[in-house]
């Protein structure tokens, strides 16, 4: 890399870095933010969490009636402990990860790391991740969705590498094995995604006539058993009961078109992209047969695996929220940017890849103008509620008229119809009033 391009990396990466900062500085709690402020120890009354002490405690009682996500959501209440511009950085930080490991998804390594196809995948994210503010700026969202497609790409970081084999195989397979324990126990759809990659990778490295090297196992048994303790969890029963129950075959099948309709519509731009490099290197490859076909694209087949198995695992939910389109989304860019990367491409005229990237500059000016005038309106709301409250509260009123916080774009984690239930005594109604010390807040008329 020359200093010309290191200089532009550096750059591009402090402008996306603010770029996303000003974002999260902007995003004010939501939902489960304010539960998870408190803990949900048992046979005690809610209490502010302070404490690592408090998150034990609180995360013993979750496991069994809440879900089995431990581990993440231990670090949800850790990063609610602290002052949010803590958060702040360290999401920050997390997004220009996830680039980069999606990079080296795509890649196998950062030997000649470029720029371009780097800041493609922010890009790509960006203006293709459906409920961005949901899986990427809000707190709670951001540690279950994001974080947890971060740590099981990280995960897999050695199973793609395309680095020779160093020494010290018996470090390694110690460390993987609490890597995939924290990788499986992580969410249920990335978990499985997660555990799909990893088998086949492992095949495409015997395939090619490489050695099944003993961390894989213990990275694979490691990720089986958080996988059980994720998916075994007894708060898992009690939260699909309460939901109304997971159903049966017929039930999961019944939700394919739907889930179909979705992913061709929240999709639909990495979807056309790898569309036009499929066809691409159908007519470039001509001569190679199929199997040289799927040996080099063989990544890309493993990444667009993944994302189906992320979006159709779903169909065995009780339901299937915007935010949780974020590993699809994290996996189709790896597969997008794997199949350009093993795309035999023809020259591109230089005046073309000009207007293409004034056309894709334009495109992330007006959309993240258009977010931050969407975030900013809500985030003024929320300060006026705050005040709304603190008068309401000094007036001597046990129950507050609150109105409800509402957002309209997909970088916004509030959603249209608002975060108030008409019903004052149920969840968020109950958390907000929990949190700001009031018997009841009512949504006003």
């Amino acid at each position: 890399m020359t200093r010309r391009e290191r200089f532009l990396l550096a750059g591009g990466l402090a402008m996306a870095a603010a770029l996303f900062y000003c974002l999260n500085l902007i995003t004010p709690l939501y939902a489960d933010d304010y539960s998870y402020s408190y803990t949900f120890a048992a046979d005690t009354e809610k209490y502010r969490i302070g404490t690592l002490h408090d998150i034990w405690l609180s995360q013993l009682n979750h496991y069994q009636v809440i879900n089995g996500r431990a581990i993440v959501h231990s670090l949800v209440q850790l990063l609610l402990i602290w002052d949010r511009s803590v958060f702040n950085v360290v999401n920050t930080l997390a997004f220009l990860a996830l680039g980069f490991a999606v990079y080296f998804a795509a890649y196998g390594s950062f030997r000649q790391l470029r720029a371009a196809p780097l800041f493609a995948v922010y890009i790509l994210l960006w203006l293709s991740m459906p409920g961005f503010g949901q899986s990427c700026l809000w707190l709670t969202g951001s540690v279950n969705y994001m974080f947890t497609a971060l740590g099981v790409l990280l995960f897999l970081m050695p199973y793609r590498s395309d680095s020779p084999e160093g020494r010290h195989g018996a470090l390694k397979a110690a460390l993987m094995l609490p890597a995939g324990l924290l990788a499986g126990w992580s969410s249920e759809a990335v978990c499985l995604a997660g555990l799909a990659a990893a088998v086949l990778l492992c095949a495409r490295r015997a395939a090619l006539g490489g050695k099944l090297r003993f961390w894989m196992f213990t990275g694979l048994l490691g990720m089986l058993c958080g996988a059980a303790l994720l998916f075994l969890a007894p708060g898992q029963s009690v939260r699909s009961d309460g939901m109304g129950g997971l159903g049966n075959l017929s039930v999961w099948l019944s939700r394919i078109p739907g889930v179909t309709r979705d992913a061709v519509k929240y999709l639909a731009l990495p979807g056309a992209l790898g569309l036009m490099l499929l066809a691409v290197s159908v007519y470039r490859s001509r001569g190679d047969g199929v199997l040289g076909w799927l040996r080099r694209y063989y990544a890309a087949l493993v990444w667009l695996c993944a994302a189906l198995i992320s979006a159709y695992a779903m169909c065995a939910a009780p339901y299937f929220p915007l935010r949780a389109w974020c590993a699809p989304a994290v996996f189709a860019a790896a597969a997008v940017l794997s199949a350009f990367a093993a795309a035999p491409l023809p020259p591109i005229p230089r005046r073309l890849k000009c207007a293409a990237a004034a056309l894709v500059c334009a495109a992330c000016l007006w959309t993240y103008s258009t977010a931050v005038r969407d975030i900013s309106a809500t985030a003024a709301a929320n300060g006026a509620r705050l005040e709304s409250i603190a008068s309401q509260k000094a007036s001597g009123q046990g129950e507050i008229v609150l109105e409800p916080l509402t957002g309209h774009t997909r970088w916004n984690c509030y959603p249209p119809e608002g975060d108030l239930n008409d019903d004052p005594d149920v969840w968020p109604n109950t958390a907000l009033a929990m949190y700001f010390g009031v018997e009841r807040v009512l949504k006003a008329d």
